[in-house]
């Protein structure tokens, strides 16, 4: 008998996620508050488009983390947005002893998020992914993968399940999401970080994918200003990623194409943003350390001010 998971958060990167699970036999339940999205999941399966083509017939499918209760869960990958970590937690808590305690999995961008579920569901049962994959959603019951440049990576920070997590990751990599495990789990955790404050919330300021943020010089060279910031910063706290890093970092983002960023969908939705784990974790750190980051400071003040229109609305 196989794993049971549960995915929380059906948006991209959590339903290309239980899609592939799904397709691959995989038992998934998955949980997701928009309601209609969620019925068109019930009734006609979850299309992946893009990068890959599937729909993925899902049979456990609910509206509310409470509604789990009557599962028994092995694995519960967390894949909504970081800015939403504090009521999931609180939801997920009530119903986790009688779910069988799982593993926790934080699916998401930013730092830190894998110590905040460890605060509560302990150290020893909360492991952390980073996904080198993306999408967008489209309409209800189907998302676009736009990219995926393989592998993804999976790690347990306290080394404790590492049968366990060798096993999810040969079922994610079965499923056609290639991921490796690894006993450097924050060094791709930053790596991935540095990645994102390159280019989410510039795309989210300036409205730009990533290839038209790139393609024009201003924004082009404010890209490699928060890049080479946010590695100084990686450095100071003891991550080291060679000499020619900035340059691997520049070619990675130049294959993303006419990608609409998670934050810059966010701001467009006018929903609360990612920034206090992406660049905002930057600029925490560095305050640690001495380094000058005026770029992402300025950055996390424009789209504070952004988010603080919404709020008045």
């Amino acid at each position: 008998m196989g794993l049971r998971y549960g995915v929380i958060g059906i948006g991209p990167s959590g339903g290309i996620l239980a899609a592939h699970l799904a397709r691959s036999g995989e038992a998934v339940a998955v949980v997701d508050i928009l309601k209609d999205h969620i019925e068109c999941i019930e009734s006609n399966g979850l299309r992946i488009s893009g990068f890959t083509e599937m729909t993925a017939k899902m049979r456990d499918c609910f509206y509310s983390i409470p509604d789990l209760v009557d599962k028994s869960l092995d694995v519960i990958f967390i894949s909504t947005k970081a800015s939403v970590l504090e009521p999931v937690i609180s939801d997920l808590e009530k119903i986790y002893t009688a779910i069988g305690k799982p593993k926790i999995i934080s699916h998401q961008n930013g730092l830190d998020t894998e110590l905040r579920l460890a605060l509560t569901f302990g150290k020893e049962n909360t492991m952390r992914t980073v996904i080198n994959y993306a999408g967008n959603f489209v309409e209800n019951g189907h998302l676009r993968m736009t990219f995926f440049n393989p592998p993804n990576y999976i790690g347990d920070p306290t080394g404790k399940n590492e049968g366990l997590v060798g096993e999810i990751a040969d079922s994610l990599t079965r499923s056609g999401l290639k991921t490796e495990v690894t006993e450097k789990i924050h060094h791709y955790v930053w790596e991935k970080t540095i990645l994102n404050a390159g280019m989410s919330a510039l795309c989210a300021v300036t409205q730009q994918t990533m290839r038209e943020s790139l393609d024009f010089a201003p924004t082009e060279q404010l890209v490699r200003d928060l890049l080479k910031e946010s590695i100084a910063v990686a450095e100071a706290v003891g991550q080291d990623y060679g000499e020619n890093f900035f340059e691997w970092c520049m070619n990675y983002l130049n294959k993303a194409g006419h990608h609409k960023t998670s934050m810059l969908v966010d701001v467009l939705d006018q929903n609360p943003t990612e920034i206090d784990y992406i660049n905002g974790k930057i600029v925490d750190y560095r305050k640690e350390h001495g380094i000058a980051t005026p770029v992402n400071e300025t950055i996390v003040a424009l789209i504070k001010a952004t988010e603080s229109q919404f709020q008045k609305k």
